[in-house]
């Protein structure tokens, strides 16, 4: 949001202002108060900006300027209604009716919504997206306890999760367009103090959705720390490193599609410069240009994370702050010269020794068709199979086993699998979903004939390559169940829901493990509710 220009602002104040022989203008001048209040709100230091909205109120509370800021804060804080009426009344001033058009789409998208709250979270749902609320909720508040540790973060107000049915509905409330959004894949973000994440339902995967709400999380802390002063390079560099760590340690080994492309452009020299990245990732031509200047901005946050640790990446927030360039301040809280830094961040990503995967996909391009979202259907394995694969040779092996399967004769459909994944390690590949789809219905099929062994060693290195697919990490926690192993089905089970929590099977198998280990009577009672609700919703 621009700042008012206040100059201008003024003139249109003093030009509205009494006629001849009235009272004369209040000292206070609203324009001014108004500049105060919304240079608190663009710095993200909402507490300051409510005692100076307060008394700017009190001292000139019909001014347009006063409406304009008071209705940016309350869009700020949710209160979209509310946003909406003070903006209408402010509607002489340009910035105004712009933000009124996001407040009122934003109003629109979460009309039918229920809410939900934790210490630190307001969690805003769809009715049919119930199941995601409990587990959004669990993840904003362990985010936050990891964050304070981390960055020294505490949310200045409590933290508005709002998740959208599409991304067309991602696209309204925000300043992206339709286009861009379906361009880059872009299914979240962090944007006027809310972290807008859009439904795993969309996609015809699922996707890492917890992971993704936290990675928008960072951004709002980083945001909260830096007064709103960090490009985006260093934003998404230090999202992108620390999107896992409500769950795991920082760091650790990029994503599959993120290192194939990272190895690529290595190798040929062409990487995408941190200017490209502005002012938004999503504006950035293409998924695969977005991916790929994720994965060199995360590296160079692991570089610095290298040199100094979490104190480093604190100082150089820090250090941005209180003004500096951040090329400058990074380098500083790694102890180098810019020219150094960027020296060593290359020769740290040519040292990780990333490499190319074959037909690998990304997966978060797989936008499922406004019909499919609005049927309410939950994303299924057959969503995520396109023409092409549907027309290459090894899907006659796919289509003679699921109807095999269909008649109770899993033996031979698993004859019909194998035969299929031979195909496609033999090169027909004729589409990056041929890697996974085999080894997913081998597994399956497994399983339904009691060979839990079998079934893990069809999976193989599948969720390894495809770590974003949640039926690997389904059928993985099933089998580890059939074993005996409930601890380690619980891992597996969760890492499925952080994907496509809309499947009945792993909240089943879910409470199942949760019994076995002697989890807590609240986490079993709402994996058994979860599975008979979604259950009798198919």
């Amino acid at each position: 949001m621009s700042r008012i220009r206040l100059a201008a602002l003024l003139a249109l104040l003093l030009a509205a202002g009494p006629a001849a022989g009235g009272p004369p203008p209040p000292r206070t001048d609203p324009a001014a108060g108004a500049g105060e209040v919304e240079a608190l709100l663009d710095s993200w230091r909402f507490q300051e900006a409510a005692t100076a909205l307060a008394a700017l109120r009190r001292a000139a509370p019909d001014a347009p300027a006063t409406k304009y800021v008071d209705g940016y804060y309350k869009f700020l804080t949710g209160d979209y209604d509310g946003a909406v009426r003070a903006l209408d009344a402010a509607a002489s001033l340009p910035e105004a009716r712009t933000l009124d058009d996001l407040a009122k789409a934003a109003r629109d998208a979460v009309r039918e919504f229920r809410e939900e709250r934790s210490a630190h979270a307001i969690i805003r749902y769809a009715p049919e997206d119930a199941v995601l609320a409990p587990y959004a909720r669990d993840t904003v508040e362990a985010a936050v306890a990891a964050l304070h540790d981390d960055l020294g973060f505490t949310p200045p107000m409590p933290i508005r999760v709002e998740l959208y049915r599409s991304p067309t509905d991602l696209a309204a409330v925000s300043s992206l367009s339709v286009a861009e959004v379906a361009r880059t894949g872009t299914i979240a973000l962090c944007k006027w103090a809310r972290l807008m994440v859009t439904t795993p339902r969309a996609l015809a995967y699922g996707y890492p959705w917890l992971d993704s709400m936290n990675h928008e999380l960072v951004h709002y802390a980083v945001s909260t720390l830096s007064g709103d002063r960090a490009p985006v390079w260093l934003q998404e560099g230090l999202a992108k490193f620390l999107e896992r760590r409500w769950r795991e340690p920082a760091g650790g080994r990029i994503a599959p599609p993120m290192e194939h492309l990272l190895a690529k452009a290595l190798r040929s020299g062409r990487l995408i410069s941190f200017e490209a990245m502005h002012p938004s990732m999503a504006k950035l031509p293409s998924a695969e240009d977005a991916t790929l200047a994720f994965a060199e901005v995360e590296n160079a946050v692991a570089y610095l994370h290298s040199k100094g640790g979490m104190a480093a990446l604190r100082d150089a927030i820090a250090r941005v702050a209180a003004g500096e360039d951040a090329r400058a301040a990074v380098a500083a809280a790694a102890g180098e010269s810019w020219p150094q830094f960027e020296r060593g961040w290359r020769a740290f990503m040519v040292a990780q020794h990333y490499r190319t995967f074959p037909a690998i996909d990304i997966a978060t391009t797989h936008i499922r068709k406004a019909n499919a979202i609005a049927s309410g259907r939950k994303p299924a394995e057959e969503d995520a199979l396109s023409s092409t694969l549907k027309a290459s040779a090894p899907y006659r092996y796919l289509r003679l086993g699921n109807m095999l399967l269909a008649r109770e004769r899993p033996r031979a459909a698993a004859a019909e699998y194998e035969k299929g994944a031979k195909a496609v390690a033999g090169g027909t590949r004729g589409d990056p979903s041929s890697g996974w789809i085999f080894p997913v219905k081998l597994g399956r099929t497994y399983l339904a004939l009691g060979e839990p062994d079998k079934a893990l060693k069809a999976l193989g290195s599948v969720q390894t390559v495809y770590p974003d697919l949640p039926w690997p990490h389904l059928i993985a926690g099933q089998a580890h169940l059939a074993l005996g192993d409930p601890a380690g089905a619980v891992a597996l089970l969760r890492a499925s829901i952080a994907e496509n929590p809309f499947d009945p099977r792993v909240h089943c198998a879910l409470a199942d493990a949760y019994g076995r280990v002697k989890a807590a009577a609240d986490l079993i009672q709402r994996e058994q509710r979860f599975c008979k609700e979604l259950d009798s919703a198919d």
